[in-house]
């Protein structure tokens, strides 16, 4: 199977443990509390890290759980900046003191995200099954920025947090976040739990999505802003860049335009054809949210598991796709969430669930 230099793997997410001090309730991992049988060994993650170094040089984002309650995190790290020309640290924030902030920038860790669920304690700490994580996070965040280190705010939004979306926003500004990530909810691991009432509706979601871009727009030199498992906003993007009247040449629709290679603009979901996730225990999917399992790094190369993966090469193919998806004129730019299509109907190639537009072509005449 031929794989076109445009499909090169260009983003990995990599579990490295399921391990977590905290208990969130919309967790994509279901975080466990001790070491979870069958979790790659540091030999193994270090040989995958190799075999992929030889195929291509992602963007590789070290994640979890929580990925430093691994004792070998800065040998798996360490050894990761040395291959990858990118590497980033996703974590919650609240076992970093001064001293593990200065590890983290020592190895040679470029971007550190930090979840926040809230621009109140009381509402983060709800999201985080923790009292006291909001202002733990808090105090890793200025730990990591007096070390040096480049910061990022993801937040996943809910009903519960919605209202405080701006202030959440606001308050990374006043502390010098570099890059603030929206995350809409994927119904997966104990997002199942969250009731379809927290849910943000197809119609609250594109709103959220719209006043995203706008504040992109008006905070472009201020703060790198992008929406992340929202693959509609890249049709929100152009459409309104054109009701605005904003030239292609002025679209910077995903924030801050400061030559990172952290703040790539491409399109809407790249699960499969750009990006894929390796599990704690080596399994490859397209994306944390697909579980799919396509190949493991145990038995296979993940450059092998890339080209010949039957799913991988559908999710490449929008011409693929079905229901309204499939004959929407935004398809190759954005491509609908793969995940939540398959967790609302067992079909990955199946109409995003949580898009309000309606293509042309299925409208009522």
């Amino acid at each position: 199977m031929k794989v076109e230099k445009d499909e090169a793997i260009r983003l990995i997410f990599w579990e490295l443990t399921a391990r977590c001090n905290l208990r969130c309730v919309h967790c994509r991992a279901e975080a466990q509390e001790d070491f979870v049988f069958g979790e790659l060994s540091t030999t193994e993650i270090l040989r995958a890290a190799r075999d992929i170094r030889e195929v291509a040089d992602p963007i590789v984002i070290l994640t979890g759980g929580e990925p430093l309650v691994r004792p070998d995190f800065f040998d798996i790290a360490g050894e990761c900046t040395k291959l990858f020309t990118r590497v980033a640290l996703a974590t919650n924030g609240t076992l970093i003191n001064d001293n593990l902030a200065r590890r983290i920038v020592a190895t040679g860790i470029q971007r550190v995200s930090i979840s926040l669920d809230g621009a109140k304690a009381s509402t983060h700490d709800e999201f985080r099954g923790m009292e006291g994580s909001f202002a733990q996070a808090l105090a890793g965040f200025d730990a990591l920025k007096r070390a040096g280190a480049s910061v990022q705010i993801n937040v996943t939004v809910t009903r519960r947090n919605n209202a405080e979306i701006e202030d959440l926003l606001r308050l990374c500004i006043e502390k010098g976040a570099e890059a603030f990530h929206i995350f809409m909810l994927v119904p997966v691991g104990c997002g199942v739990q969250i009731s379809d009432s927290m849910r943000l509706s197809p119609e609250e979601f594109e709103s959220r999505l719209v006043w995203l871009f706008e504040k992109s727009i008006e905070l472009v030199d201020k703060i790198h802003i992008k929406a992340t498992c929202a693959p509609q906003y890249f049709r929100i993007m152009h459409e309104q860049a054109r009701h605005k009247k904003i030239g292609n040449g002025d679209l910077r629709g995903e924030g801050k335009a400061d030559g990172s290679p952290l703040h790539a603009t491409t399109r809407g979901c790249l699960a499969g054809s750009a990006v894929c996730f390796i599990s704690r225990t080596g399994d490859v999917q397209p994306c944390g949210y697909l579980p799919i399992r396509v190949g493991n790094v145990r038995e296979s190369k993940l450059g092998d598991i890339w080209r010949e993966s039957e799913v991988f090469s559908s999710l490449r193919d929008p011409d693929r796709l079905t229901g309204k998806c499939g004959v929407c004129g935004y398809r190759t730019i954005c491509m609908g969430c793969r995940a939540r299509a398959y967790a609302e109907t067992g079909d990955y190639l199946a109409e995003e669930p949580d898009c309000p537009y309606i293509p042309p072509r299925v409208r009522p005449k």
